[in-house]
């Protein structure tokens, strides 16, 4: 790296908005030890856009033992965080669309295409040695 130059990365705003004219939600429950410390929700438009939003309820969040959630900032602790491509919570907990086996694989739970809200809801979004799993909302 040069002397005196500094790298600033600014990501794109339009990855951290939702998109217009939502017209399905889709809402789970992220758990840990079996307390609700947040929401997921997937979003999606007529237009076939889509967007995933986290809410962590971090009172409970904090009485829960402060879990890491993969992808969010838990310094700021926002109110909502808005991602308009899958976010790390949910990649890593869902199967990617060019696995080997795939097919099978969603067989197996009952889907006949790799809907990773779905999957996530499930499967309760395990994932190794993580104790937060995702729960449908009745």
């Amino acid at each position: 790296m040069r002397r005196g130059y500094k790298f600033s990365y600014k990501p794109r705003k339009e990855l951290y908005e939702r998109v217009p004219c939502i017209c399905q939600v889709r809402t789970a429950n992220i758990c840990y030890k079996d307390r609700v410390i947040g929401t997921i929700s997937e979003e999606r438009n007529d237009a076939g856009e889509f967007d995933w939003v986290i809410k962590v309820d971090w009172p409970e969040w904090e009485k829960a033992g402060k879990p890491q959630i993969s992808g969010i900032d838990d310094i700021n602790k926002k109110n909502e965080y808005i991602r308009r491509y899958i976010p790390a919570i949910v990649t890593q907990r869902t199967l990617p669309d060019n696995r080997d086996g795939l097919r099978d694989e969603l067989e197996r739970v009952g889907l006949k295409f790799n809907d990773r809200f779905e999957f996530m809801c499930r499967t309760h979004g395990k994932c190794g040695p993580s104790r937060l799993t995702i729960e449908r909302q009745l």
